[in-house]
């Protein structure tokens, strides 16, 4: 028994660990593990820059393997020795009970447990199925050979997405490096930028390709150790095919379960997001790139506007109606019927885009974007109700949302530059292009222009102070 475990072993050794048969024509790599040439060469058949072992993942730049001739006689040797007539010889091995001493040639499929004629008598075993060895061996060699295809199949999947993982790691420290670089030349336009902003911002995107590095690291471990699993699986399921029946039947459930139990590791979702402090809000003359190249022609869309609200035929400007109230004071950005807003035509759920507001000398007034999601019961929401992010300027105070500004110079035209991916929204002064606030968000739904007129009549207009 033991030689015939021991010739299972060493036919186990000699499969090919992509195709699960006997190595043909084999070849060895540089990491020592043996493949089917043809084995190798379609696991390789897809990749251009590196090929990876299939079983290590170690890579290599080259598709290079060495003929192994010494491997491929003891192949040869292997299939001799596993022959029909020897199968036979296994199969008549026959245990013996220890307890009556006669031969154990029942097999119990309930308890999973080989008996001699004496124990399948006892009222154990009375109402369960116990048939001849010959016939259990044979019904289970059946079970194990249906195993054997789908974890062939649920290994060459894994197979296949370790290699979709190394490529999306390539991919995301390329990614990593590109915005690196974008950084790096952004920050030497505008040498007056401190030192510390540079720091700041390559750190945070290094510390964004660790964290990447360190999910992935983490998936392709799990992934290595599923293999590995599955490899353990199926070389145990090929051993005790050529096993005795006795041995065969001592644990054939065994396997089964663990096999069903095993369960592939999820993929982790893999994006490299630049972090808030990996981009810096445009000044001088890449700002005025930036107009050049975003710059949006927004209109207003009176479908949303307070009836309070007058727009102009070219919808491009709009002011209050009628005289000034007793309600001057009421915030512009506040909420309550007081709010006099209006919200442009256009929507924005992707992209980088710029337009200017010419506020001139009015007292109140709040502009940014919101969000425009239809409400619980399928009814667009009233213009101003949705969340927003706005600088205004409110009883003689500038805020951006809630949070006071301190500006030097009163701005008579404010530019909103909104970058969707990045998720950031800047607002500058039209008149020298100075920075006066931005937003960082991660935005998850469609964004309009958002206008606040106030309680004045002076009129918001959009574009340059020009148009």
């Amino acid at each position: 028994m033991e030689v015939s475990a021991a010739l299972a072993k060493m036919q186990a050794e000699l499969m090919c660990p992509v195709c699960l048969d006997y190595l043909d024509d084999p070849v060895t790599t540089d990491c020592g593990h043996n493949f089917c040439a043809s084995c190798l060469h379609m696991s390789w058949k897809d990749l251009q820059d590196t090929f990876p072992c299939p079983v290590c993942r170690q890579p290599r730049p080259e598709k290079r393997a060495s003929t192994n001739a010494q491997l491929a006689r003891l192949v040869h040797l292997a299939k001799l020795l596993h022959s029909p007539r020897r199968g036979e010889r296994a199969q008549g091995e026959e245990r013996r009970c220890e307890e009556h001493q006669q031969g154990m040639s029942l097999f119990c499929e309930h308890d999973r447990e080989l008996l001699c004629a004496l124990c399948a008598l006892r009222p154990a075993h009375q109402n369960h199925r116990v048939r001849p060895v010959a016939e259990a061996a044979a019904h289970h060699r059946q079970r194990l050979r249906g195993y054997l295809e789908p974890l062939r199949t649920r290994l060459a999947e894994m197979q296949k997405l370790a290699v979709a993982q190394d490529h999306q790691l390539l991919r995301l420290r390329e990614d990593a490096g590109r915005q690196r670089r974008q950084v790096a030349a952004e920050l030497a336009r505008h040498g007056g930028l401190v030192q510390r902003a540079q720091e700041a911002a390559l750190r945070g995107l290094a510390g964004e390709e660790a964290r990447l590095q360190r999910r992935l690291d983490a998936h392709l471990g799990a992934c290595a150790d599923y293999v590995s699993a599955l490899q353990g699986l199926l070389r145990e399921a090929a051993e005790r095919r050529v096993l005795s029946a006795g041995t065969l039947l001592s644990g054939a459930g065994d396997l089964q379960q663990r096999a069903e139990r095993l369960q592939p590791p999820a993929a982790p979702p893999l994006r490299c997001c630049a972090p808030p402090d990996a981009s810096l809000p445009p000044l001088g003359t890449t700002l005025c790139s930036i107009t050049q190249r975003f710059r949006e022609r927004i209109s207003l869309d009176p479908r949303t506007a307070h009836p309070g609200l007058l727009v102009s035929e070219d919808l491009r400007s709009v002011r209050r109606a009628g005289k000034r109230t007793r309600r001057s004071r009421s915030p512009p950005g506040g909420d309550g019927a007081a709010q006099l807003v209006v919200l442009g035509r256009e929507s924005f759920s992707s992209g980088r885009h710029y337009w200017e507001v010419q506020v001139g000398r009015k007292p109140a007034w709040a502009v940014g974007v919101c969000t425009d999601a239809p409400s619980g019961k399928g009814r667009r929401r009233a213009a101003g109700s949705s969340r927003r992010w706005t600088v205004q300027l409110q009883d003689g105070e500038y805020l951006a949302g809630a949070v006071p500004l301190e500006l030097q110079d009163k701005p008579a035209g404010i530019g909103v530059f909104l970058d969707y991916e990045l998720g950031q929204l800047s607002f500058y002064d039209t008149r020298d292009k100075s920075h006066i606030h931005s937003f960082t968000e991660t935005f998850a739904h469609a964004l309009r222009p958002y206008f606040c007129v106030g309680l004045d009549c002076a009129p918001l207009t959009l574009g340059a102070g020009t148009d």
